[in-house]
C-alpha cells in the first residue's frame, strides 16, 4: 500500500500513539523522521504482512529495526527542489511549477486547493486542504 498524503494524514489521526511512539523510538538513537515518513515507512511494511495497520511491536529495539529497514527503502525517493518565479502579469503572484511526477507522488491533482502554513519561521507547509 503506498498511501496518498490524505490517507496518510488520516492514519496519522487515527493512530497517533503509534506514530508518536514510532518518532520517539527512532530519536532515542538519534534517527530522525517526520510523522509522514512513519506513518508511510510502517503501511508499507504493514501491506507487506497483508495488514492494513499492524498493532506495533512491544520491543523497542524491534520496532526500531523496522522503521529503519522501511524508512530506507521510503527515503529511496527523489527528492524534489522547485524553484518559484514572481508572475509578469502584475498580479504580485508566485509560481511554483510543480512536476507532474510530483504531483502523483504526493497524491495531488489539479484544481484541488493548497494552503500555505507557517511551520515555524522561515518554514513554510504546502497542505491540501
Amino acid at each position: 500500500m503506498k498511501p496518498t498524503f490524505q490517507e496518510r494524514q488520516e492514519l496519522r489521526s487515527q493512530f497517533a500513539n503509534d506514530v508518536d511512539r514510532m518518532v520517539l523510538c527512532l530519536q532515542a538513537t538519534a534517527v530522525t523522521a517526520t510523522d509522514d515518513e512513519v506513518v508511510q515507512a510502517w503501511a508499507e511494511y504493514s501491506d507487506d504482512n497483508r495488514a492494513g495497520w499492524l498493532t506495533l511491536p512491544e520491543s523497542d529495539e524491534t520496532l526500531r529495526q523496522l522503521l529503519i529497514k522501511y524508512l530506507t527503502i521510503t527515503r529511496t525517493r527523489l527528492v524534489w527542489r522547485v524553484t518559484g518565479v514572481e508572475a509578469t502579469d502584475g498580479t504580485g503572484d508566485f509560481i511554483v511549477p510543480l512536476p507532474s511526477e510530483l504531483l502523483e507522488q504526493l497524491g495531488w491533482q489539479i484544481g484541488e486547493e493548497l494552503a500555505l502554513e507557517q511551520v515555524e519561521p522561515g518554514t513554510v507547509r504546502l497542505r491540501r486542504t
